[in-house]
């Protein structure tokens, strides 16, 4: 189901190696940049269709201390990663006054659990304006920033797997 294209970025010996593999049957409208630097990792979701998955692979080095996802959609009509153990989803309410949402679930369970801002599993998400426009849903100039976690690292995972959905697909 996930990739016949890999996507492989090298960096220099002190930087880690990720490996990020879309789903096949989505890749064609859906790309991933991936933007280390020290001490955080920025992946930047590019999806045109407004939908896709991708296996994320930590190759070399360890994860950083900050992990984010920019996410260039109109809406966020779900996010998810999961670590193997767990599956964090978020959404923004596409209506004022755009509440974001946040969800918990073990994995291979179906019953999820909601999260306040408190827990620390509460994946931050806030909509960013590029340039002069003031980003309001639905986002026309800027992204959705999602900054995982830190308790998502804990296991020290080597895969990640995401999923994302625009609200206007």
């Amino acid at each position: 189901m996930y990739g016949c294209r890999k996507v492989v970025v090298l960096q220099a010996q002190n930087f880690p190696l990720v490996d990020i593999s879309l789903d096949s049957l989505r890749e064609n409208d859906n790309r991933i940049i991936f933007s280390p630097s020290s001490g955080e990792f920025i992946f930047e979701v590019h999806s045109s269709n407004g939908f896709g998955k991708a296996i994320i692979s930590l190759i070399r080095g360890p994860w950083p201390a900050k992990v984010c996802f920019h996410l260039y959609l109109h809406g966020l009509e779900s996010f998810s990663i999961n670590n193997g153990l767990f599956v964090l989803n978020t959404s923004i309410l596409s209506y004022p006054p755009y509440s974001v949402l946040c969800e918990i679930n073990t994995v291979g369970q179906d019953s999820r659990e909601p999260l306040v801002e408190t827990s620390p599993y509460w994946m931050s998400v806030d909509k960013v304006s590029i340039g002069n426009v003031i980003s309001e849903v639905p986002l026309q100039n800027g992204y959705v920033e999602v900054v995982i976690p830190k308790i998502v690292f804990e296991s020290e995972p080597e895969i990640l797997y995401i999923e994302w959905v625009d609200f206007l697909r």
